[in-house]
Order: structure tokens, then C-alpha cells, then sequence
């Protein structure tokens, strides 16, 4: 079992490709530390077991089988387990990243669920086919599984940056706005005007680039994004609390935006929701 996470005991317990390190922990029960994720994102995921975590001293919860983390650069993961925990951790380079970025087109749509924080926490099934085929790969005798590993890396990070659990490109202007926006999305005081003095655009050129790319407004956008969001903070809050933790400093606004995309207002599907 390894009784530490720094870079000496992974890299007897790792394997590694041009394109990603696959370490595999394997951890007693008390076992108690703190790891940090270095200068690449970290795709944690657990075979067996539990893990209970604090994140950057903020986000603290338990994850298990079903779900998966991805924790940015540098990020502190305070780490405690209390019963015996097998997990496999996805180092994911920053090639890996780049390259799969150049062979790829993404929609730039806002079919996503949002995370408040840097920290990803999702349910695997979203991306458990190539991690289970790295899986695999790397447990098998192919001589050619580094080259077949890197494909699946390939698919894997399609699949994060897709689902804008990796930042798309920042060259991209709309990719950069979109990133913006999401990193201000609770911000009233951030304006578009600021975005694209940082393009280095007039707001109403940014406007027609993003438009042309999302078929939506920036400020179009952010509104969709957060309706997004309202959909499942109803099924915990009132519509009050919901408009005000999103932003919307008006709740006749709110809720003329949400029956104009939904077809109902909040409370309608709040009382829907919940005599399912």
C-alpha cells in the first residue's frame, strides 16, 4: 500500500504514455493526507472504496464509485479514508489537451450543467467508456498499448472538453467570452464591454461573432446558462431564493425568462417536480 502521495511512490505505481500518467493508489482505512495536483489537471476516480475530501479549504463532501473529480493545476486536496480504497487517478498533460484541441470542432452550445466552483465533480457515466478502455489497456500485455492508451486519452478529453469540464481554447474569441462569463456568471458588475476590451473588439463585434457561433447573445447566453442552473436549485429552494442566488436582482424577470425558454414559470415546475 503506498503511505504517501507525493512523486516518489507514484512513480512506482504509475504508467505512463506520451499523453497521460495513469497512477494507481491503493489505501488503508485512517489513512489520512495531503496531495496537491502539480502543474497538470487530475481526473480522480475511485474502483473501490470512498474517499472523503476537502478541496483548496473550500468544497469538503465524500465521492465514491459512481463519480468522478477533476482538479485543476496546483489545486490542495485534503484527503481521509475511512475504509480500505482503491482509486486510479488520469494526469492529463497539457499536449494531450492542446493536440486534442486542434483535431477537434466544438459546438460552442450551452447544453451543460455548470459547476459553482474550478472543481469538477461529476457522475462517471458521462466519461466511462475510454476511461474504462485506458483501464484495460493499461493492464494488458498489447505491445501496442501506449499508442492504443493515447487514443483513448484523445476521446476522453473530447468528452471533458465538450462538456466545458476543460476550458476550450482561449485564442478562440467566443471560447474566451464563453469562459468569461462562466468564471463571472454570479457577478452582476461584470460587463460585456469588459470581455471585449480584453479581445481587444467593440462590444457590438463581439456580439456578431458570438452570435454567429451560438446562435445567442453573450448576455443571451449567460441568461440560458443560469436558467440551467435554476433547474435544479428548484428542486431545493423557493423561487425567491433561486433568482436571488443566480443573480437576478428582479424576480418578475426571472420569471418571464424562465417560462419564455421553459414554457412555465419556476413555481410550475418547482410543484411539478415535486409530485413526481
Amino acid at each position: 500500500m503506498l503511505q504517501n502521495f507525493d512523486r516518489r511512490f507514484e512513480k512506482n505505481h504509475d504508467y505512463e504514455t506520451e499523453y497521460l500518467k495513469v497512477l494507481y493508489y491503493d489505501l488503508r482505512p485512517n489513512y489520512k493526507e495531503i496531495y496537491k495536483s502539480y502543474q497538470y489537471n487530475r481526473l480522480c476516480t475511485i474502483v473501490h472504496g470512498t474517499k472523503h475530501v476537502k478541496i483548496n479549504n473550500g468544497d469538503e463532501f465524500d465521492y465514491s464509485t459512481s463519480d468522478f473529480i477533476l482538479l485543476p493545476p496546483n489545486s490542495s486536496v485534503d484527503m481521509e479514508i475511512k475504509d480500505p480504497t482503491i482509486a486510479i487517478v488520469y494526469e492529463i498533460s497539457d499536449k494531450l489537451i492542446d493536440d486534442t484541441r486542434k483535431k477537434i470542432q466544438l459546438n460552442h452550445d450551452v447544453d451543460f450543467k455548470p459547476n459553482d466552483s474550478n472543481i469538477i465533480r461529476e457522475k462517471l457515466y458521462s466519461i466511462e467508456m475510454p476511461v474504462k478502455r485506458i483501464n484495460q489497456l493499461c493492464m494488458s500485455s498489447d505491445p501496442n498499448r501506449a499508442f492504443l492508451v493515447d487514443l483513448c486519452s484523445q476521446e476522453l478529453v473530447y468528452d471533458l472538453l465538450k462538456k466545458h469540464y476543460i476550458k476550450t481554447d482561449q485564442t478562440d474569441p467566443v471560447a474566451f467570452a464563453i469562459s468569461r462569463i462562466m468564471d463571472n456568471l454570479y457577478n452582476s458588475q461584470f460587463t460585456l464591454k469588459e470581455i471585449a476590451a480584453e479581445l481587444k473588439i467593440s462590444s457590438s463585434a463581439l456580439v456578431t461573432i458570438f452570435k454567429r457561433k451560438t446562435g445567442y447573445t453573450p448576455k443571451e447566453y449567460q441568461n440560458i446558462v443560469k436558467l440551467k442552473i435554476a433547474v435544479h436549485k428548484l428542486k431545493e429552494k423557493s423561487v425567491t431564493e433561486v433568482c436571488f442566488d443566480l443573480g437576478f436582482e428582479n424576480i418578475s424577470y426571472f420569471i418571464k425568462l424562465f417560462k419564455a425558454y421553459y414554457g412555465e414559470t419556476p413555481k410550475q415546475y418547482a410543484l411539478k417536480y415535486r409530485e413526481m
